[in-house]
């Protein structure tokens, strides 16, 4: 009999291990940050986009609040950071896949300024948040090209939406640039082709170590010549299960050819789960939830 309970025991022991190193696999944003390292973590949401950066002088961005059900998840990733406020919270555009879940947000945290482009894309998150700002005070910026977020150490500017209207309403996603030292981020919303040769045309695109994938990876995005030149070391393709066919086949193969090219490491929420990005400015280390 206490052979038998011992052989229980260490199966008891085994599997709450197995739970406990899991739950740690699960949460890459809680490994420790040294004082002077941002860390930007890619929340898997799945077909959806939000992203968490972490400051090191404790400011936090949110860019993109995911969809309707995606506040625990995204709060997650907050909440592991100790985080009650965000001081810049960036939604790319108003699709529902982008501002779904920040009416939550605006009501759980403290919100202290919010960017969003003008466009003509209407919905009850979009109209439920516009609410909850205006009754909370909480400044608007409107996120256009030539819009720093902030600025010094660690620098943010919008390259686009560079005009007043689009024909296509993914057009209107404010593309963020951000540069902490050496190293760069380039987070593209659903930016389309169109707005891809915009930006190429006046001669903003920039080389960065961190490309956001256009639209979920898209077919309408990334194209070789943008691709080509922001040349990046890392991609990244918020992507889940979805009728769209995101990522498109063309686009993984774009992004192949140039890592067997360039050895561009590829990641991908719908198989990596969270990505977390570090970086002290000089050297970038990335973590994801899965192998």
């Amino acid at each position: 009999m206490r052979n038998k309970k011992s052989v229980i025991w260490l199966v008891l022991v085994l599997i709450a291990s197995f739970f406990i190193t899991k739950y740690t696999e699960q949460e890459p944003s809680n490994v420790p940050l040294a004082e002077d390292e941002l860390a930007v973590v890619f929340v898997d949401t799945g077909n959806s986009d939000s992203i968490v950066i972490h400051f090191p002088d404790e400011r936090t961005m949110l860019i993109d609040a995911g969809k309707p059900d995606d506040f625990d998840v995204i709060s997650d990733v907050l909440d592991s950071f100790s985080e009650d406020t965000i001081d810049y919270a960036v939604i790319t555009h108003q699709h529902d896949d982008h501002i779904g879940s920040f009416p939550e947000i605006l009501k759980y945290y403290n919100v202290e300024r919010v960017y969003l482009p003008d466009s003509p894309i209407s919905n009850p998150q979009t109209k439920e948040s516009m609410a909850l700002i205006s009754e909370k005070n909480i400044p608007v910026i409107q996120a256009k090209a030539g819009v720093t977020v902030c600025d010094g150490e660690i620098k943010a500017e919008f390259l686009s939406p560079m005009y007043e209207h689009y024909g296509d309403k993914n057009d209107y996603s404010g593309v963020l640039y951000l540069t902490y030292g050496e190293k760069s981020f380039l987070f593209t919303g659903d930016a389309t082709v169109d707005a891809e040769n915009d930006m190429l045309s006046k001669g903003v695109v920039p080389q960065a170590d961190v490309l956001k994938i256009g639209h979920h990876g898209s077919r309408s995005s990334t194209s070789k010549n943008f691709l080509n030149a922001v040349n990046p070391k890392y991609a990244v393709i918020t992507t889940g299960e979805n009728d769209y066919g995101h990522p498109h086949k063309q686009v993984t193969d774009r992004l192949g050819a140039m890592s067997n090219k360039t050895g561009l490491a590829i990641y991908r929420s719908d198989h990596h789960g969270n990505v977390l990005f570090v970086t002290d400015g000089k050297e970038l280390t990335v973590t994801s939830e899965r192998e």
